[in-house]
Protein backbone atom coordinates (compact mmCIF):
# COMPACT_ATOMS: atom_id res chain seq x y z
CA UNK A 1 0.00 0.00 0.00
CA UNK A 2 2.76 2.42 0.98
CA UNK A 3 4.69 1.64 -2.25
CA UNK A 4 1.54 2.29 -4.30
CA UNK A 5 1.00 5.64 -2.60
CA UNK A 6 4.62 6.64 -3.18
CA UNK A 7 4.38 5.60 -6.84
CA UNK A 8 1.16 7.62 -7.26
CA UNK A 9 2.76 10.74 -5.76
CA UNK A 10 5.86 10.42 -7.95
CA UNK A 11 3.67 9.91 -11.04
CA UNK A 12 1.52 12.95 -10.26
CA UNK A 13 4.59 15.08 -9.64
CA UNK A 14 6.04 14.07 -13.00
CA UNK A 15 2.77 14.94 -14.78
CA UNK A 16 2.31 18.32 -13.07
CA UNK A 17 3.17 21.33 -15.24
CA UNK A 18 6.36 23.15 -14.39
CA UNK A 19 5.88 26.15 -12.11
CA UNK A 20 8.00 28.26 -14.48
CA UNK A 21 6.05 27.34 -17.63
CA UNK A 22 5.34 30.43 -19.73
CA UNK A 23 3.16 30.89 -22.79
CA UNK A 24 5.22 30.67 -26.00
CA UNK A 25 4.58 34.40 -26.57
CA UNK A 26 6.68 35.12 -23.46
CA UNK A 27 9.88 33.48 -24.66
CA UNK A 28 12.83 35.54 -25.94
CA UNK A 29 12.90 33.55 -29.20
CA UNK A 30 9.26 34.34 -30.07
CA UNK A 31 9.66 38.01 -29.14
CA UNK A 32 12.87 38.29 -31.20
CA UNK A 33 11.15 36.66 -34.18
CA UNK A 34 8.33 39.23 -33.96
CA UNK A 35 10.84 42.08 -33.65
CA UNK A 36 12.73 40.84 -36.72
CA UNK A 37 9.43 40.61 -38.63
CA UNK A 38 8.52 44.17 -37.59
CA UNK A 39 11.93 45.51 -38.66
CA UNK A 40 13.09 46.43 -35.14
CA UNK A 41 15.84 43.80 -34.85
CA UNK A 42 18.03 41.77 -37.19
CA UNK A 43 19.58 38.34 -36.86
CA UNK A 44 22.96 40.09 -37.01
CA UNK A 45 21.98 42.11 -33.89
CA UNK A 46 21.12 38.90 -32.05
CA UNK A 47 24.35 37.23 -33.18
CA UNK A 48 26.25 40.24 -31.75
CA UNK A 49 24.64 39.66 -28.31
CA UNK A 50 21.83 42.18 -28.71
CA UNK A 51 18.49 40.53 -28.08
CA UNK A 52 15.63 40.15 -25.66
CA UNK A 53 16.83 40.26 -22.07
CA UNK A 54 14.02 40.83 -19.55
CA UNK A 55 10.52 39.43 -20.12
CA UNK A 56 7.46 40.21 -17.99
CA UNK A 57 4.46 38.12 -18.89
CA UNK A 58 0.86 39.20 -18.22
CA UNK A 59 -1.92 41.40 -19.47
CA UNK A 60 -0.96 45.07 -19.94
CA UNK A 61 -3.51 45.92 -22.68
CA UNK A 62 -6.64 45.27 -20.60
CA UNK A 63 -8.10 42.53 -22.80
CA UNK A 64 -7.43 39.56 -20.51
CA UNK A 65 -4.93 38.00 -22.93
CA UNK A 66 -1.30 37.42 -22.02
CA UNK A 67 1.06 40.09 -23.34
CA UNK A 68 4.87 40.13 -23.26
CA UNK A 69 6.60 43.20 -21.85
CA UNK A 70 10.31 43.04 -22.74
CA UNK A 71 13.67 44.78 -22.92
CA UNK A 72 16.32 44.43 -25.63
CA UNK A 73 19.96 44.33 -24.61
CA UNK A 74 22.45 46.56 -26.41
CA UNK A 75 25.02 43.82 -26.73
CA UNK A 76 27.49 46.08 -24.93
CA UNK A 77 27.91 48.12 -21.76
CA UNK A 78 24.81 50.28 -22.29
CA UNK A 79 22.58 47.59 -20.80
CA UNK A 80 19.06 47.30 -22.18
CA UNK A 81 18.48 50.05 -24.72
CA UNK A 82 14.95 49.32 -25.96
CA UNK A 83 11.71 48.15 -24.43
CA UNK A 84 8.33 47.23 -25.76
CA UNK A 85 5.11 45.25 -25.63
CA UNK A 86 4.12 42.27 -27.72
CA UNK A 87 0.31 42.10 -27.53
CA UNK A 88 -0.99 38.57 -27.28
CA UNK A 89 -3.91 37.51 -29.43
CA UNK A 90 -6.53 34.80 -29.01
CA UNK A 91 -4.47 32.58 -31.34
CA UNK A 92 -1.33 32.99 -29.22
CA UNK A 93 0.41 35.07 -31.91
CA UNK A 94 1.79 38.46 -31.00
CA UNK A 95 1.93 41.93 -32.46
CA UNK A 96 4.42 44.64 -31.49
CA UNK A 97 2.29 47.50 -30.13
CA UNK A 98 5.12 49.47 -28.48
CA UNK A 99 8.85 49.67 -29.15
CA UNK A 100 10.84 52.53 -27.63
CA UNK A 101 14.46 53.46 -27.07
CA UNK A 102 15.94 53.84 -23.59
CA UNK A 103 19.15 53.44 -21.62
CA UNK A 104 19.77 50.79 -18.96
CA UNK A 105 16.02 50.13 -18.96
CA UNK A 106 14.26 48.21 -16.19
CA UNK A 107 10.60 47.09 -16.32
CA UNK A 108 7.81 46.14 -13.94
CA UNK A 109 4.14 45.39 -14.62
CA UNK A 110 1.81 47.63 -12.64
CA UNK A 111 -1.64 46.20 -13.49
CA UNK A 112 -3.67 44.87 -16.43
CA UNK A 113 -3.46 48.21 -18.25
CA UNK A 114 -0.08 49.64 -17.31
CA UNK A 115 3.57 49.07 -16.60
CA UNK A 116 6.51 51.09 -15.30
CA UNK A 117 9.87 51.80 -16.92
CA UNK A 118 12.90 52.75 -14.82
CA UNK A 119 16.00 54.45 -16.23
CA UNK A 120 19.05 56.00 -14.58
CA UNK A 121 19.37 59.78 -14.40
CA UNK A 122 22.90 61.14 -14.42
CA UNK A 123 24.06 64.42 -12.95
CA UNK A 124 26.88 66.17 -14.83
CA UNK A 125 29.64 64.65 -12.66
CA UNK A 126 28.18 61.12 -12.38
CA UNK A 127 30.18 58.18 -13.70
CA UNK A 128 28.32 55.73 -15.94
CA UNK A 129 28.33 53.19 -13.11
CA UNK A 130 26.70 55.44 -10.58
CA UNK A 131 23.66 57.57 -11.44
CA UNK A 132 22.49 60.14 -8.90
CA UNK A 133 18.88 59.02 -9.24
CA UNK A 134 16.39 57.18 -11.42
CA UNK A 135 13.27 58.16 -13.35
CA UNK A 136 10.20 55.96 -13.24
CA UNK A 137 7.64 56.44 -16.01
CA UNK A 138 4.25 54.73 -16.11
CA UNK A 139 2.93 53.66 -19.52
CA UNK A 140 -0.86 53.23 -19.62
CA UNK A 141 -2.91 51.47 -22.31
CA UNK A 142 -5.45 53.83 -23.90
CA UNK A 143 -7.31 51.27 -26.01
CA UNK A 144 -5.22 51.86 -29.11
CA UNK A 145 -1.72 52.45 -27.75
CA UNK A 146 0.34 53.37 -24.69
CA UNK A 147 0.60 56.84 -23.22
CA UNK A 148 3.63 57.79 -21.09
CA UNK A 149 2.93 59.55 -17.82
CA UNK A 150 5.09 62.11 -16.07
CA UNK A 151 8.42 60.70 -14.87
CA UNK A 152 8.88 60.42 -11.09
CA UNK A 153 12.26 60.80 -9.44
CA UNK A 154 13.50 57.84 -7.37
CA UNK A 155 16.63 57.83 -5.25
CA UNK A 156 17.39 54.15 -5.93
CA UNK A 157 16.35 51.33 -8.26
CA UNK A 158 14.01 48.71 -6.78
CA UNK A 159 15.29 45.21 -7.64
CA UNK A 160 11.93 44.22 -9.21
CA UNK A 161 12.78 46.36 -12.26
CA UNK A 162 15.96 44.48 -13.15
CA UNK A 163 15.40 40.84 -12.09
Amino acid sequence: MRASLTLAIVTLAALAPAAEARPPLCTPEVIESNLIGAGHLTQEDIDADAGVNLVRCGDVTGDGATDALFTVASGGTAGDTHFGVLEGGADGAGEVVLYKQGYKVGLARHNAKSFDVLQPHYASADANCCPSSFRQTRFTWTGSGFKAGKAKKRKSAPARFYR
